[in-house]
């Protein structure tokens, strides 16, 4: 929180939002180290206070907590993390097991929340899902990115132009190719085979996830597992929709594929914790020898 907090005063401004804190050769994104934080976090306090807390002040604190951390991202402003971080914290609640009472204030706390978030958007956010609805009220302006991005996934066909061979992406038609938009990119060089093959790897990786988390000797590790899956999951999907004109822009990387240091740390870092939890899974036979060996 502190850092998230810094980013406020000293952060660097990039494509219009102040994200990123600069140590003169290179930058980092705190805003993606702070999902795996916030993970950690929620599956600590949620494992730990389930038998101190009452749920109504384990629901409450927990999301006082989260909304901190998301009102200082929407501050820098950064509208597709925050909605990250909502989810993440969202599907950890629902996996820790919750009341349908307690489902039903959430909803309203949710829907009073996306209000004061609407309040808080920059004019240049409002101008996204604005753009998102019509795109062709400004095609020059707003509405540039996501025109150009449904052009090359539809120009893509079934199997392509060819790697090096997209129009949009290698005539520079096509902007930030290598990180918003480059689900765009592989649709239009790969077509629709590449598309089903790139989803598919994602879908691979996540059914993974989901068995390293039914696996977990504790309930801990199991809602790690369950935070990194959404966390994975909603980038993924935030992303592939703003590339086919599905869902508003929002500057969200596609996981292991768009460019970015911060990004790739974060997952490498997910994929560390997940490791970790695989290989002291339930019933794992070396981990009980080692313990034995320790004893004797």
């Amino acid at each position: 929180l502190f850092v998230l907090a810094s980013v406020l005063f000293f952060g660097v401004t990039v494509r219009g939002t102040a994200g990123w804190l600069s140590f003169g050769f290179f930058q980092i994104q705190p805003v993606e180290l702070a999902k795996v934080a916030l993970i950690i976090f929620l599956a600590s306090f949620i494992s730990k206070k389930k038998s101190e807390l009452g749920e109504w002040t384990r629901l409450i604190v927990s999301l006082l907590l989260t909304a901190i951390m998301i009102f200082f991202v929407l501050r820098q402003p950064d509208l597709g993390s925050s909605l990250v971080l909502m989810a993440i914290w969202g599907g950890m609640i629902l996996a820790s097991g919750i009341r349908f009472k307690q489902l039903l204030v959430l909803a309203m706390l949710a829907t009073v929340l996306l209000g004061v978030g609407w309040a808080t958007l920059d004019d240049y956010q409002v101008a996204r899902i604005e753009t998102f609805l019509n795109p062709e009220l400004d095609p020059q302006g707003s509405g540039y990115n996501v025109l150009q991005a449904i052009v090359a996934v539809g120009s893509g066909g079934v199997t392509g132009k060819g790697l090096g061979n997209g129009s949009q992406s290698q005539l520079n038609f096509l902007p930030e190719k290598q990180t918003d938009f480059i689900f765009a990119v592989v649709v239009e060089e790969l077509g629709l085979v590449g598309a089903i093959l790139t989803l598919s790897l994602y879908g691979i990786l996540l059914y993974r996830i989901k068995r390293i988390g039914e696996t977990a000797r504790d309930n801990f590790g199991y809602l790690v597992a369950v935070g990194i899956f959404i966390m994975i999951f909603v980038q993924v999907l935030i992303n592939t929709g703003m590339n086919m004109g599905l869902l508003p822009v929002t500057g969200l990387p596609a996981p292991l594929l768009s460019y970015g240091g911060s990004s790739l740390l974060s997952l490498f870092i997910s994929a560390g914790l997940l490791l970790s939890i695989y290989q002291r899974k339930k019933g794992n036979a070396d981990y009980r020898i080692t313990l034995e060996q320790v004893r004797i």
